[in-house]
């Protein structure tokens, strides 16, 4: 699911304040629990589905810092409420990105006064629309990069996301990660959550595994491989969780290993 502001029939319901909703935050408003319980009705463990997707992002970005990577660059943030990158790696510098303003306005009264970490706008389908002051400024200069990009490819198409993931992989140093999540074909077994999600006028992406390697381009995939994310790098709870999203990290290896 994305940030975006509007969600469906619910003109003022905004994806990213359901989100914590049903992550048991506090940054959400009525609007945003009606839309929410819609959702509930075409599948009824929503919160479930986001529990095991913070999770994933929780490990993900633990296993980027235990290589020694403190900077992340964090794409379709959200909110950055419980649980979020710079929550699960607190020695990290973290900036966060979005393309819709009322996530990035509310990130940024949020994060206010906390030292290494920013919120910025940036269109994680076009790297053109990332500022680079505010890298510099949160991140500082990069040396290995750790980049986040959950909860966006379900939303872009496979030419456009391909393209992208060859501009990160020009934007990132050798020996930077990058940690994915892409939306499996499990959703074709709830037709009312594709068409909520469609009703805004975006067009939701399913992929299975045999789908997203040749979208990698030159990254090398970990030895993990593509699981669903309850199973990634987890044998304890929600590992068996129903696979409603596949995840992986990928490296940027060096030329010589390329």
């Amino acid at each position: 699911m994305s940030g975006s502001a509007s969600v469906g029939r619910f003109a003022h319901a905004n994806a990213a304040r359901m989100i914590d909703y049903w992550l048991g935050g506090i940054h959400y408003l009525p609007v945003d629990v009606e839309a929410a319980k819609e959702y509930e009705a075409a599948y009824g463990d929503f919160r479930g589905i986001f529990r095991v997707l913070r999770a994933y992002i929780g490990r993900a970005a633990r296993a980027i810092r235990a290589e020694g990577i403190d900077q992340l660059l964090v794409f379709g943030a959200g909110l950055p409420t419980s649980g979020n990158v710079h929550e699960a790696v607190p020695d990290a510098r973290v900036l966060y990105t979005d393309v819709d303003p009322i996530n990035i306005a509310m990130g940024q009264r949020i994060l206010a006064g906390q030292p290494n970490v920013g919120y910025a706008y940036c269109d994680a389908s076009d790297l053109t629309t990332l500022d680079r002051a505010p890298v510099e400024r949160v991140l500082g200069p990069i040396r290995r990069l750790g980049i986040v990009f959950v909860g966006v490819a379900a939303f872009i198409a496979d030419d456009k996301l391909a393209a992208t993931f060859a501009s990160l992989y020009d934007l990132a140093p050798v020996g930077s990660l990058m940690a994915l999540d892409f939306d499996s074909e499990m959703c074709r077994r709830y037709p009312r959550i594709v068409e909520l999600l469609e009703a805004p006028g975006l067009r939701f992406h399913m992929r299975a595994p045999e789908a997203i390697r040749p979208l990698l381009g030159p990254w090398r995939l970990t030895s993990e491989g593509i699981t669903p994310v309850g199973a990634w790098r987890n044998r304890g709870e929600d590992a068996d969780y129903p696979p409603f999203m596949y995840g992986c990290m990928v490296r940027r290896p060096g030329d010589e290993e390329g």
